[in-house]
């Protein structure tokens, strides 16, 4: 008798096991992002690494901050001018002080983007500066990608891009772009 109830045991936790993999499995990015499109390329890659400081639709920190309970709205914790300059992502969990960059520029804001001279330039420093406890994380492609969806956030997707970005974002086509040919600004 003992035996058929072990087996019907383990097949309960069997079938737990795999729809918490299910789940676990499959980011929904639009928890991350109410009420922004994350069908656009690079929603996901500004979710993961982005959304933290500069907030869901890019309006800066005090977006960001207002997503968690009033007890957890100071971000010093992470932006205090007494921190390391920077602190790879695996000792942040363990430290108190994760960088010392202060407060993160708003991203939806189109005149900031066009102090940048070409998309190849916004990417670069993406590349190079983000995100900010672990900078040079991403990719070249997921670079472009975050770029293309800060320039969404502002509106400011050059026009010479609009159709390729927002009508199926083919990533073989937006990686294929000349970056240096796409002015922002200046």
């Amino acid at each position: 008798m003992r035996l058929p109830g072990l087996a019907l045991a383990a097949l309960c936790l069997l079938f737990a096991g795999l729809l918490l993999l299910g789940t676990v499995g499959a980011q929904d990015v639009t928890r991350y992002l109410p009420g922004v499109d994350t069908s656009l390329p690079g929603s996901a890659t500004y979710a993961a690494h982005c959304l933290a400081c500069h907030g869901p639709s890019g309006l800066g920190l005090a977006e960001s901050a207002a997503r968690f309970p009033a007890d957890h709205q100071q971000c010093s914790r992470c932006h205090n001018p007494r921190n390391p300059p920077t602190l790879r992502e695996h000792a942040a969990a363990n430290d108190l002080a994760v960088f010392s960059l202060g407060e993160p520029t708003p991203l939806a804001d189109a005149a900031y983007l066009a102090r940048f001279p070409s998309l190849a330039a916004l990417e670069a420093y993406v590349r190079a500066a983000m995100p900010r406890w672990d900078p040079g994380k991403l990719s070249p492609a997921e670079a472009r990608a975050v770029s293309l969806y800060v320039l969404h956030l502002s509106g400011s997707v050059p026009e010479g891009l609009q159709a390729l970005y927002y009508e199926g974002g083919d990533s073989e086509a937006l990686e294929a772009i000349d970056a240096a040919a796409v002015p922002l600004g200046r």
